[in-house]
């Protein structure tokens, strides 16, 4: 599996819905949505299991290493406006379920189907065919994978070099970007080229101002993980190959997860 493409592939998951993925690729909050959806699935394929609701959530203690009680609230709160979970009618008014909205189920299926693409080409697997072919596979292995994630360090306490960019507004779309750029064939050094980069090409890709660009940009430069050979943002911009590695090793965390939790749910389901 090239590194290059499993980064385009995350990239092209952001177009699909720029605002909802933007907000969700922070680190922080693409936790808490996990496990939204991990609540939510788990119900879906199990009726004797709590609804996902705003409560359930603040209280689930994991995520308090991330964020609040108040901030995952406002969280879930946000993610609403951006219409990924909707309210749904119950008759406790107390309870107020949420729901995964279609357009966010959609968005998630795509992003599940490319990250079982990509360990396909990693193995010559067929788990994007299986995952077409039965919507349930979806529904079974997303829960597990998050938890193991939401509760993995090595996933949700990357290495400052990746930090750097997840930790932000700007979230992991930048440094999807940048890994994006370096092509795979290239052997790693400790200057990896990628060519012209813009701050302000960037801002407009992201949909966020070249301030923010640049000030992620130079805390990346601070720690010797990003900068250029000639003037500022020329074409010999480079990113450090630590980076490359860090990002590298942070990827195969969560596409261990997936792949494990997929094995786990066709054992399941066609046992």
């Amino acid at each position: 599996m090239s590194l290059t493409e499993a980064a385009s592939r995350l990239i092209g998951i952001y177009h699909e819905a720029p605002r909802a993925v933007r907000y969700t690729s922070d680190l922080r909050r693409w936790l808490v949505a996990q496990a939204a959806l991990a609540f939510y699935f788990e119900r879906r394929t199990d009726a004797s299991r709590e609804d996902l609701t705003v409560t359930r959530l603040t209280e689930f203690t994991p995520l308090h290493r991330f964020a609040s009680r108040n901030t995952i609230a406002s969280y879930i709160a946000q993610m609403r406006q951006y219409k990924l979970f909707t309210e749904r009618e119950s008759h406790d008014k107390r309870l107020r379920p949420l729901a995964l909205s279609e357009a966010a189920e959609h968005l998630i299926r795509n992003w599940f189907d490319s990250h079982m693409a990509s360990l396909d080409r990693l193995d010559g697997g067929e788990r994007l065919a299986l995952s077409r072919a039965d919507p349930r596979l979806l529904y079974y292995s997303q829960p597990p994978a998050a938890r193991a994630l939401i509760a993995d360090s090595r996933w949700n306490d990357p290495p400052e070099s990746v930090k750097t960019f997840t930790f932000t507004n700007l979230g992991s779309n930048v440094i999807h970007d940048l890994v994006a750029r370096f092509p795979s064939a290239n052997a790693l050094s400790e200057r990896c080229y990628i060519g012209e980069l813009r701050p302000a090409d960037l801002a407009s890709r992201y949909h966020v101002s070249r301030t923010q660009i640049v000030r992620v940009l130079n805390r990346a430069r601070a720690l010797g993980d990003i900068g250029w050979d000639g003037s500022q943002y020329s074409e010999g911009f480079w990113i450090s190959a630590r980076l490359i590695e860090d990002y590298r090793r942070w990827q195969a965390v969560k596409f261990e997860a997936l792949s494990r939790s997929m094995s786990e749910a066709c054992a399941m389901i066609y046992a």
